[in-house]
């Protein structure tokens, strides 16, 4: 029998190719199967119309496409993505093919006992894809974006000579629309203003702990049956 989650997916899907309003189908739809907080952000971070979804996976590019490549971070975006996966929330592979997560935080969110260890394997797996440069935006609104920048800077310095700028701005997503190289995010605004994508979330977890995320419609056997 078809779990709860399983049902919401396939109507949420089809209501978002209806280009029904997202939030309205959302609560349509999460109310009729009443579906935890959890599993509503799942659905509503995890599913894109089939169009966007095949405009951005053909966008993808592979860990050894990058090499020799401008590349550009959308720091909290990346690095929340890595934090929830240590902290045992779900991440899952959306409809767009990229990684994302359940935790729904950006603005509220601030650093914690996962952050260094989230940080430094980061860190390493860009090192690893040799880019030409190394450009990484964090929004000022959130909390210690200063002291995120500091300490970046710190450990770029210490671990490589690829060059690299660490931007303390506003918002990531006004110079990442318009990188002139590889971009490193899974917001969809971005992603759809870009020709060339890497997902760094999710080959950080390949390489740094083996590990294979499940596509969405995996999660409701252990997490929302």
């Amino acid at each position: 029998m078809r779990s709860n989650f399983l049902n919401a997916l396939s109507d949420f899907r089809f209501l978002k190719d209806k280009s029904y309003p997202d939030r309205a189908a959302l609560k349509l739809v999460g109310d009729r199967y009443r579906l935890t907080a959890a599993a509503r952000n799942c659905l509503f971070r995890g599913v894109v119309s089939k169009k966007a979804g095949a405009q951005r996976i053909a966008r993808l590019l592979k860990p050894e496409q990058l090499c020799s490549l401008p590349l550009g971070i959308d720091w909290f975006n990346v690095l929340i993505t890595l934090e929830s996966y240590l902290k045992g929330h779900p991440v899952f592979i959306a409809d767009d093919g990229v990684l994302r997560d359940s935790s729904g935080v950006h603005g509220s969110y601030r650093p914690g006992s996962v952050t260094p260890r989230a940080t430094t394997e980061i860190l390493k797996t860009i090192i690893s894809l040799l880019p030409e440069s190394i450009s990484i935006y964090i929004d000022s609104p959130i909390s210690f974006s200063g002291d995120t920048a500091l300490s970046l800077r710190k450990e770029l310095e210490r671990l490589t000579t690829i060059p690299f700028t660490v931007a303390v701005i506003p918002s990531a997503d006004f110079p990442l629309k318009s990188f002139r190289g590889v971009v490193a995010t899974s917001d969809s605004i971005i992603m759809d203003k870009n020709e060339s994508i890497f997902d760094l979330p999710r080959y950080t977890l390949r390489r740094s702990f083996n590990f294979q995320a499940p596509d969405l419609s995996l999660l409701s056997g252990t997490i929302f049956s």
